[in-house]
């Protein structure tokens, strides 16, 4: 019989890469994962009597509830999108408030670069990703995805944010005593 705690974390990694995948390609977090995730993180709550990461339900309420207030106010401000904020929230309800900040850093981080290297590019600093960005562009499955993802335009957020959960939930910090 497989571990329980790392079954768990593996049908972790694999939520973190739908969303990664989800929102690089078509800046969108679906409803319907987030879902998904808190239904089983509460199903380990009945039937363990922990989360997946062995933390207890009042301390992912706190997290569910640091992430959304913590996102919530940069989404008034338009500077953070819905999808960033319900999934920074659902990270704190899978992680627990102690890996937020973590998670938070690590996704500014790579987010900065994307768009230092972005910018940079438009520039023209970068002539071979400009060559490469072209040859891409042409694509008819990249001409697909465009139309899918609309009118929605910048940083995929929540797909570092996904990175820097899958991140902590593999390391050794405080994820991963539920898994000894």
């Amino acid at each position: 019989m497989p571990d329980t705690n790392f079954s768990l974390l593996v049908l972790f990694l694999f939520f973190c890469a739908l969303i990664f995948s989800y929102d690089y390609l078509f800046r969108r977090v679906p409803n319907n994962f987030l879902l998904t995730a808190a239904a089983l993180q509460l199903g380990c709550f009945v039937l363990l009597g922990k989360g997946f990461n062995g933390m207890g339900a009042g301390s992912a309420l706190t997290g569910f509830a640091i992430g959304l207030a913590f996102f919530l106010p940069l989404y008034t401000l338009r500077a953070m999108a819905a999808g960033d904020v319900k999934f920074f929230a659902m990270l704190g309800f899978l992680l627990g408030p102690g890996a937020l900040l973590s998670a938070f850093l690590i996704a500014s981080v790579i987010a900065a670069v994307h768009a230092v290297v972005l910018y940079m590019s438009r520039l023209g600093l970068i002539p071979s990703l400009q060559l490469v960005a072209i040859r891409v562009t042409r694509w008819s499955w990249y001409q697909r995805m465009l139309e899918k993802r609309g009118s929605r335009v910048g940083i995929p957020y929540a797909a570092y944010l996904a990175l820097a959960g899958a991140w902590i939930g593999i390391s050794g910090t405080r994820v991963m005593q539920g898994f000894a």
